[in-house]
């Protein structure tokens, strides 16, 4: 009897789902390095190994979360993948990631497959991503807007929150500085064809102020950060060829933060309170040998409520859905799909549009012959407000049997203006600007990937991006005056010396704008990461330490802007009691350093969390 299939979460949901099933428990003491069996979709919006990927893949796992402690997604992102980011102060203040060089709004991020972003603001709220909802994550780093559509100039970051595909009973309490307190629990139950996974917690810390006296305006009260979350997963096995599932979560944040005082100077309470959420179902079902559709629909949401001297209210819905097809070849495999994406837009302030509608067509192949590797995608993308745009990357890799692998990478992208952007109310100060152009990217990658030599592993990517018609303010208004070229290397090696193992991460760039010939806002010229973990039985040790160089928060490089360069470590020592009991004791920042990503914003100071967690497979 044929099966009708049914929809489901954007694009790459039920891939999400599968690439779930690899994830590794939180039993492993040591550090999870790279790891190249590890299967991900996010590359190619297919499952393949890591080690198969020609574009560069970072896979962050539950075991490098948990030894992460208190620290937010921006952080562990920059630690686990050499992201930089741009933070305003400490637990559930906003912050924003760059990838490479490129602006916070040119990566786009989504969780379970779902875009959850701001179409106001153009970028995802991650301080209200809590690290205890997400069970892995996956970073491609380069230009992925043919194969994504607009806001993936700088690549993608995909969150999957928690789920398995075995039996499962977690827990995990904690409590450490400024009072903070965390709590998770969760299980994956299977009965007969359908898997169950369910999660729920929630953390409270009273957070010092998020400002420091050279903020506009400093409110020296203490910020507290509260947050709940819940996520369900539900896949089940309909017939031999088909597989339906559903996927929702939520997570719901209130963060206290520094307004500026009254005539009488009296300070407000000011708070925002910011819901991330999203719902999906989506089928996968074999028409026929070698033929698999999914179809996926879904909807995401971000709803931010303004709460004191200044109340606002903005929130986002995207209506999201894709039929994708995936074709084996004799020599690979070819997919094919279709999408659309509805935004909308409600707010207390009026805007002179709230709605945008996209349909996209897109191919993709992923090849092999020889041992030599190809993946090239075709995508356009017809939007409602700025007509159609035609994007395409192609990647190619050559082995060197005994030495590694060589690849090269092309690609176009482009990112269209934000509704705040084009239709925003005016004031005295800002003048929406309806006749902006998208953003548009053109990028080039050399990479290579060293084969195991004696344990050890190297990488290196080099990359020359270029971003034209970059949307900057121009005092009253926004207009398209910018060009920026970012050019660098990252680099990282990982291996093990006498029982310990290490890995180091490098990045150089130069991240100018091409008019003035200054650095861009935000951006250093060199960061990375050292980190060593070993084990001792039942003990286990592990640490590293984060730095980057000095940076300029403001684009025209003015002294009293400059943020000076740090460097600040971790460490965590973790006791495995057996019988699924863990005790583990986690520091950040351990030399208390103070430091800013924005003026007048302190970064996090030193930070303390006893952790117990119990897991049963």
């Amino acid at each position: 009897m044929k099966s009708t299939p049914l929809a489901g979460l954007a694009a790459a949901m039920a891939l999400g789902a599968h690439a779930q099933q690899f994830a590794s428990s939180s039993t492993a003491p040591t550090l999870a390095f790279h790891p190249l069996d590890a299967m991900v979709v996010t590359a190619t919006r297919s499952s393949q190994r890591a080690a198969d990927a020609l574009r560069d893949v970072e896979v962050i796992t539950r075991e490098d979360i948990d030894r992460a402690g208190p620290i937010s997604l921006a952080e562990l992102l920059q630690r686990q993948a050499l992201a930089e980011f741009r933070g305003t102060g400490g637990a559930g203040q906003p912050a924003g990631i760059f990838l490479r060089g490129a602006n916070a709004g040119h990566t786009l991020v989504l969780v379970d497959g779902l875009r959850v972003s701001s179409a106001t603001v153009g970028t995802t709220s991650i301080e209200n991503i809590p690290l205890e909802l997400i069970e892995r994550i996956e970073v491609v780093k380069g230009p992925l807007s043919s194969l994504y559509g607009p806001d993936a100039i700088g690549g993608v970051v995909q969150i999957f929150t928690r789920a398995t595909s075995r039996p499962r009973l977690f827990a995990a309490a904690g409590y450490g500085s400024a009072s903070e307190a965390r709590l998770a629990a969760g299980f994956t139950a299977i009965e007969g064809a359908t898997t169950v996974s369910f999660s729920a917690g929630g953390r409270k810390v009273d957070a010092p102020s998020a400002t420091n006296d050279r903020a506009y305006c400093h409110d020296p009260d203490r910020d507290r950060y509260e947050n709940a979350f819940a996520n369900l997963q539900v896949t089940s096995r309909l017939t031999p060829g088909e597989t339906l599932a559903f996927s929702g979560f939520a997570s719901r944040g209130r963060a206290r933060y520094d307004g500026c005082a009254d005539a009488q100077g009296a300070f407000a309470d000011d708070r925002n309170v910011q819901t991330l959420s999203g719902a999906s179902v989506s089928s996968s079902m074999a028409y026929a040998r070698g033929w698999t559709s999914r179809i996926t629909v879904g909807q995401g949401r971000d709803e931010l409520s303004i709460e004191g001297h200044d109340p606002a209210r903005f929130e986002t819905r995207q209506d999201q859905a894709a039929w994708v097809h995936e074709f084996a070849t004799p020599a690979g495999k070819l997919l094919a799909g279709v999408e659309t994406l509805r935004q909308k837009v409600l707010s207390a302030t009026e805007f002179t549009q709230t709605r945008r509608n996209t349909n996209s067509a897109w191919v993709a192949i992923d090849e092999s012959w020889r041992g030599n590797r190809l993946e090239a995608s075709a995508r356009r993308d017809d939007d409602d407000q700025f007509g159609a745009r035609n994007t395409g990357a192609v990647s190619g890799g050559i082995p060197w049997a005994g030495v590694g692998l060589f690849t090269a990478t092309v690609g176009r992208g482009f990112r269209a203006p934000t509704f705040f952007d084009l239709y925003a109310p005016s004031s005295d100060f800002y003048v929406p600007n309806p006749d902006l152009r998208p953003e548009h990217s053109r990028s080039r990658e050399v990479g290579f990937r060293s084969d195991p030599l004696a344990g050890w592993r190297l990488r290196l990517t080099g990359f020359d991006h270029r971003i034209e018609d970059l949307i900057t303010y121009v005092f009253p208004t926004m207009q398209n005056v910018r060009r920026a070229r970012i050019r660098g290397l990252e680099s990282s090696a990982e291996g093990t010396l006498w029982g310990v193992q290490l890995k180091a991460s490098f990045a150089s760039q130069r991240p100018r704008d091409e008019d003035t010939g200054l650095r861009l806002q935000g951006r250093a010229l060199r960061f990375g990461r050292l980190e060593a973990s070993r084990s001792f039985g039942a003990w286990s040790l592990s640490g590293g330490v984060t730095a980057s160089g000095e940076r300029f928060d403001s684009p025209a490089e003015s002294p009293g802007t400059r943020l000076p360069g740090y460097a600040i470590a971790d460490a965590t020592v973790r006791y495995a009691a057996g019988k699924g009991w863990s005790l583990e004791l986690v520091a950040s920042n351990l030399s208390d350093r103070r430091y800013e990503h924005t003026i007048g914003y302190d970064a996090p100071r030193r930070g303390l969390l006893l952790n117990v967690r119990f897991e049963a497979p």
